[in-house]
């Protein structure tokens, strides 16, 4: 299920139009992004993957047999069928094409299949297996990000306190190429046979790694996500992303609007606004002065109890 409830496709906002009704028959996806699983609206399982591998075949997998690699050329159909199962919102060709080419940053998590007794009753420890000689590899999850000006728009005022202009251009006369201090998560999802198993966690957690250690130029890493979708505010929040605002009715899905809450995970010198800074110390603060109040308030009370009244 999708668990990142963000994106963008080909340098634009975010697209706030639900994906049109499919003609097709099966299983509906149960992607957490989804707004309502009872709508029409929701696409069915069409990618390749569940024809191949059940959520029972899936379980059967350790994260530990997993690959972890870019999104290749030959990914492309596969890449456009999870994203319309995950997402309410499509996402054009160039979004797909800078993906496959390697001008968005991709990390795919994926599994081959060898020869062997294929489905969930497959008795080897590393899952299930084909039952055909040759190797397939399927895609289990994905994570896209961009450090490009054209994704962050507004969102860089929010997240660092100044314009693009201010903090990503070189200057006049400068011969120095212009570098994006932000990343902007894209899209994250993993297959139903991995939800709750931390494959999420792990794209994250792996895609941080690369700018903590490759972009020394990035202050922060940013995503929104839509305000219903609690696995993935859940995930957000237990890695240390910071929520930073909100926007109402930012999203338009299936026919309704939906808010957005703008996420970011500092590293670097990155810092977040001193608004919002002094904002977080303020209620730091309030949250001490209660707690403290109602220490001592307790221990006085504590104290008359088990105190013996004066004769």
């Amino acid at each position: 299920a999708a668990v990142g409830g963000g994106g963008v496709a080909d340098g634009t906002a975010p697209e706030k139009k639900a994906a049109a009704p499919e003609e097709w028959t099966g299983p509906k996806s149960t992607s957490s992004a989804m707004p309502d699983h009872s709508s029409p609206s929701v696409p069915c399982l069409r990618a390749k993957v569940h024809q191949i591998l059940s959520a029972a075949d899936c379980q059967m997998i350790p994260l530990s047999a997993l690959r972890f690699r870019p999104v290749e050329a030959d990914d492309h159909k596969e890449m456009v069928a999870l994203h319309t199962e995950w997402f309410p919102v499509t996402y054009d060709e160039g979004f797909y094409t800078k993906c496959v080419n390697g001008e968005i940053f991709t990390i795919a998590a994926t599994y081959t299949l060898s020869g062997g007794a294929h489905g969930s009753s497959a008795s080897s420890s590393a899952g299930p297996c084909t039952g055909r000689g040759e190797a397939e590899e399927h895609l289990l999850g994905l994570i896209t990000m961009s450090t490009s000006c054209d994704f962050h728009g507004d969102d860089i005022g929010h997240v660092l306190g100044a314009d693009c202009d201010a903090l990503c251009r070189s200057p006049p006369g400068s011969i120095a190429t212009p570098c994006g201090r932000l990343a902007y998560i894209l899209t994250l999802g993993v297959t139903d046979g991995f939800r709750r198993r931390g494959l999420a966690k792990e794209l994250l957690k792996r895609s941080v790694m690369h700018v903590h250690r490759n972009m020394l130029h990035i202050d922060a890493i940013y995503l929104h996500v839509v305000s219903y979708n609690e696995p993935a505010i859940h995930l957000y929040e237990s890695s240390r992303f910071m929520q930073i605002n909100k926007f109402v009715a930012f999203y338009q899905l299936h026919g309704k609007p939906y808010d957005s809450l703008l996420y970011a995970y500092y590293l670097h010198e990155g810092r977040p606004p001193w608004k919002l800074r002094i904002k977080n110390m303020l209620s730091a603060g309030r949250e001490w002065v209660v707690s403290a109040w109602c220490s001592m308030w307790g221990a006085e009370q504590q104290k008359q109890l088990v105190e013996p009244a004066e004769p």
